[in-house]
């Protein structure tokens, strides 16, 4: 069964899904801009959809620079 999550009225599946590129970080624009792995056209979420998936990723993501090890002097 296809990994689903629902966003709005929008319904995207996680199996297929490459990249998820946040704008907001670069540009301070509210959008996302969903890769797929088939090479379909990119999907941009922006507003209450952008927001309502960026919540969504931030809740299950890990943050890798946290995860680290320090580096400096032994």
């Amino acid at each position: 069964m296809a990994s689903l999550v629902k966003i709005g009225s929008l319904f995207l599946n996680l199996d297929q899904v490459l990249h998820v590129d946040d704008q907001f970080a670069r540009t301070r624009e509210d959008r996302l801009i969903v890769h797929f792995s088939s090479g379909d056209e990119p999907l941009t979420l922006a507003g209450p959809e952008a927001d309502d998936l960026r919540t969504w990723l931030n809740t299950v993501a890990i943050n890798l620079q946290a995860l680290e090890p320090e580096t400096g002097g032994l």
